[in-house]
C-alpha cells in the first residue's frame, strides 16, 4: 500500500473558524497541543482532573472545565488521556456530544478494542503524533512540523478529512494516512517486541560483562551511555539501517555482527514475535491490560521497582554523578 502524505498546503485553518476544540487531559500531549492550538488562534478549551496538570492549565491561562462541561461546549473533542481511562470518561460525556461533532484520538487502542464505542452521528479521526508533546511544542515554536499518523475512522458529516487536516495544521503536524487498526496493532507490537528486546539485550549484556569481572561503568558506556550506538541508529534513519554500520564501523565490528546475527535473534525469537502479534490482534493483551488496571497495575509497579533498584541503574547514577561533578575516579560498586 502506498502511503498518502498530507502537507500544510492541503489544509485550511478556515475549516476551524466556527469550531471549539476541547482537549480532555492536560498532560504530556494535551498541554502542548492546547498551547499550539491557542497560538494558531483556534478557540480551545481544556478539561483535567484536579492534580498538578490542572494547576498547570490554570497557570497557563486556561479555565479548566469538567469533562461534561467540555463536551457540551466543544464541537471537536480530543481524548488525550491514557487508554484505560478513556472508557469511563467517554461514558460520562457521550450524552452531551452533539450530532456532527468530531472525536479525535491520539492512539487507536480504545476504539480498536471497543473500550470506547462512538455514536454513529459524529466524525471520528485518528491524529497520532510520533513524538512526545514537548517535541511537538518545540517544533511548533521553531516553525517546524512534527510527524503524525492520520485516519478518518468515521465520516458522518462528509467533512471529517478537511476538519482533521485543519486541526493537524493548527497543532503543527505533517500527517501520513495510516488506518487506525494498523496504527494500534503496530504500535502495540513495537512496545511488546522491539522495546523489551532492546532493554533486555542491554541488561543481559551488562549482567554478562559484570559477572565476568568487567568494570560496570565501562560495560554500561559500551552498551548504551556513550551514545555511540544511539548515534548510529539515529544517523541510519537517513542513511539506511544496515548501510550506516557498513559506512561507519570497522571490518572487525562488521564481521562480529555477521558472526552473531543469527545467534541472537533466532527462529524461536520470530515465533515469539508472531505469538505477541497474535495476542494483540485477538485481544488477549487487551484483556490482560484491563485486569492489570483493575488491580492498580500491581505487577507493573513491581517490575518497575525491581528495574529501578538494579545494579545497572545504580551504575548509571554513579556514572552521571561522576561526569556532573567532574570526578576523576569511579566509585566501586559491590
Amino acid at each position: 500500500m502506498a502511503l498518502r502524505i498530507y502537507h500544510d498546503s492541503e489544509a485550511n485553518l478556515k475549516e476551524l473558524e466556527n469550531e471549539t476544540v476541547g482537549i480532555i487531559g492536560y498532560g504530556i500531549q494535551g498541554r502542548n497541543q492546547a498551547l499550539n492550538l491557542r497560538d494558531s488562534k483556534i478557540n480551545v478549551i481544556v478539561s483535567n482532573r484536579k492534580d498538578s496538570y490542572y494547576e498547570l492549565a490554570i497557570k497557563d491561562g486556561f479555565k479548566v472545565h469538567s469533562a461534561e462541561e467540555l463536551a457540551k461546549k466543544a464541537s471537536i473533542i480530543m481524548m488525550l488521556i491514557p487508554d484505560q481511562a478513556q472508557r469511563d470518561i467517554f461514558e460520562k460525556i457521550k450524552e452531551h456530544i452533539k450530532q456532527g461533532s468530531m472525536l479525535v484520538v491520539a492512539h487507536g487502542y480504545s476504539i480498536r478494542f471497543r473500550q470506547l464505542v462512538p455514536p454513529k452521528d459524529i466524525d471520528v479521526i485518528l491524529l497520532a503524533p510520533r513524538f512526545p508533546g514537548g517535541i511537538v511544542r518545540k517544533n511548533y515554536l521553531a516553525n517546524k512540523r512534527t510527524l503524525a499518523f492520520f485516519d478518518v475512522y468515521q465520516d458522518f458529516t462528509g467533512n471529517a478529512k478537511k476538519r482533521g487536516l485543519a486541526l493537524a495544521k493548527a497543532i503543527g503536524f505533517n500527517t501520513i494516512e495510516v488506518p487506525l487498526k494498523e496504527e494500534t496493532e503496530v504500535d502495540l507490537f513495537i512496545e511488546q517486541f522491539l522495546i523489551p528486546s532492546f532493554l533486555n539485550t542491554i541488561q543481559t549484556g551488562f549482567d554478562v560483562l559484570t559477572e565476568n569481572g568487567y568494570t560496570p561503568e565501562v560495560a554500561l558506556m559500551e552498551l548504551y551511555t556513550s551514545g555511540e550506538i544511539i548515534g548510529l541508529l539515529k544517523e541510519g534513519i537517513n542513511t539506511g539501517l544496515y548501510k550506516v554500520f557498513q559506512k561507519n564501523t570497522s571490518p572487525t565490528c562488521q564481521f562480529g555482527v555477521k558472526e552473531s546475527f543469527n545467534r541472537i535473534i533466532t527462529d524461536k525469537t520470530k515465533e515469539t514475535a508472531e505469538k505477541i502479534l497474535k495476542e494483540i490482534k485477538e485481544g488477549d493483551f487487551s484483556n490482560r491490560l484491563k485486569q492489570e488496571a483493575k488491580e492498580d497495575y500491581s505487577t507493573l509497579k513491581e517490575f518497575n521497582e525491581k528495574n529501578n533498584q538494579s545494579k545497572l541503574i545504580k551504575t548509571q547514577e554513579e556514572l552521571l554523578n561522576m561526569i556532573k561533578n567532574k570526578k576523576n575516579q569511579f566509585p566501586r560498586l559491590n
